[in-house]
């Protein structure tokens, strides 16, 4: 069954960092305000901007820009664009009928022009921080009665009508004694966009909204920070899951390749590779430490922006003058959903700085396996060099042993045929009388060979003693 509602209104609650641009005129998020705009009016918001140092982006006094809606009479809306802090900007956004007017009682269906070609919501980019649609609306004495189910089922319809796809909500309760339902995901913002449908029973609502709603819109601002800060740890998270996930493969790989080895000083290949995996793990862990530092500063972001989220909380119902009670609706947030996030991170933290840790052990341990088997290496080259070099010099004596060998043959040789001569000969006297004795002297050929012999091991014992004092004057 179709119900009737009783003066719909929407209200868009946008927020992007400022990026670079110092002007803000081509910033994408006033372009895609243009582009909602143009779909209901010939206003624009760009022609308007204004860069100032201050929250409100228009020339002062102007704090909005109201504008009518030629196709739908009955409507009217403003925008207001706001700089918050010193890295965002905001957009207030606001299109619906007349509360006082009671005619403007419609449809259900009649939501779809807040939303036309489904222009809302804008969409996601990497420095988009996130948007609130809020869509209030009053029950008419009809749906006065209306209880737990029915009130569900009414607000599933206007979601429907509104995004034009089906969605049960996330959470629902009361807030300023009006139902109040929640759609979306804030862990996933991109993919399930956070829609507020608001059932107001009676004009306490209305009121209380309208004094605090410069707070709300706060309000919202740092849940989207807080938000967009945990949906990007999670790629973060992904990232360190599969490199961590990585590590037992490639410490099992490079121990096992440290198991098997067998150093070689000719063959360096080991070595190597080795230095090519040590060089790739520091690389690994430079990147590795990066995005832990990316986590840590997601981590931080949510810290600070979930303080001021239930600071907040704490100045609305200072302005209001109300119980935190009333507003444990929004509270939810900030005591349960965002604390969640804080201490995933955290978990993730202590988890995954494991890896830290292993990658240290692992670089360290093929540093000194390298070091002690290029020491290793190093030793065995000497020594064969050490071989080398002493088996050079032993061959070298032995090619001199050779040489002396023959200038030895080749001297006996020249003292055999300097004497040969004398084997014929006779003895005699000087005066050429033939000696005559009772015993055999040696033969002439014998006493010239023997003194051939020793004048020969004479000079070579002088000419060595020369030599080596030589040697030892040199050295």
């Amino acid at each position: 069954m179709i119900m009737n509602i009783f003066a719909p209104n929407l209200y868009l609650c946008a927020y992007h960092l400022r990026e670079d641009d110092t002007e803000g005129k081509t910033h994408p998020l006033w372009l895609n305000c243009d582009r909602l705009l143009s779909h209901f009016t010939d206003t624009r918001l760009i022609p308007h901007i204004h860069h100032s140092e201050h929250r409100i982006l228009l020339p002062p006094p102007q704090k909005q820009i109201s504008f009518t809606l030629p196709n739908f009479p009955d409507m009217e809306g403003f925008i207001q664009p706001v700089q918050l802090q010193e890295d965002s900007y905001g957009v207030f956004l606001n299109i619906g009928y007349d509360d006082s007017n009671p005619a403007n009682t419609v449809a259900i269906p009649v939501l779809e022009q807040f939303n036309p070609n489904h222009i809302l919501p804008f969409p996601p980019s990497p420095y988009f921080l996130g948007q609130t649609l809020l869509l209030t609306l009053n029950l008419t004495p009809e749906n006065q009665g209306l209880k737990g189910a029915e009130l569900t089922e009414l607000a599933n319809q206007c979601y429907q009508a509104l995004l034009n796809q089906k969605a049960d909500p996330s959470r629902s309760g009361e807030l300023f004694g009006s139902p109040i339902f929640e759609y979306g995901n804030p862990g996933e913002p991109d993919k399930s966009p956070h829609v507020l449908i608001w059932l107001f029973r009676d004009k306490n609502a209305d009121e209380m909204l309208g004094k605090c709603f410069q707070l709300t819109f706060d309000l919202f601002f740092y849940r989207h920070k807080v938000s967009k800060a945990f949906q990007d740890s999670r790629q973060i998270y992904k990232q360190l899951k599969q490199y961590y996930l990585s590590l037992d493969p490639i410490l099992d790989q490079i121990q096992e390749k440290i198991d098997t080895a067998n150093p070689d000083p000719q063959d360096t290949t080991y070595l190597q590779n080795l230095k090519t995996q040590l060089k790739q793990l520091s690389a690994d862990s430079l990147n590795y430490d990066r995005l832990l530092r990316k986590m840590k500063d997601f981590g931080t972001t949510i810290n600070i922006n979930l303080n001021n989220y239930n600071d907040t909380i704490e100045r609305i119902c200072a302005k209001l003058g109300t119980d935190k009670e009333e507003l444990s609706f929004w509270r939810y947030f900030g005591e349960e959903t965002g604390p969640y996030f804080r201490v995933q991170i955290a978990a993730n933290l202590s988890y995954f700085e494991q890896g830290t840790g292993l990658i240290s052990q692992a670089v360290a341990s093929i540093r000194a396996i390298v070091e002690i088997d290029q020491a290793q290496c190093d030793r065995q080259r000497q020594q064969a060099e050490k071989d080398y070099y002493q088996k050079q010099q032993d061959d070298n004596q032995k090619l001199q042993n050779r040489i002396q060998a023959v200038g030895v043959g080749i001297a006996a040789g020249a003292i055999f045929a300097s004497t040969s001569g004398l084997i014929p000969q006779p003895w005699y006297f000087p005066n050429g009388q033939k000696m005559e004795l009772h015993f055999i002297p040696p033969h002439p050929f014998l006493i010239g060979l023997l003194g051939s012999i020793i004048c020969s091991v004479g000079a070579w014992l002088a000419a060595e003693a020369l030599i080596n004092r030589g040697k030892k004057q040199i050295g």
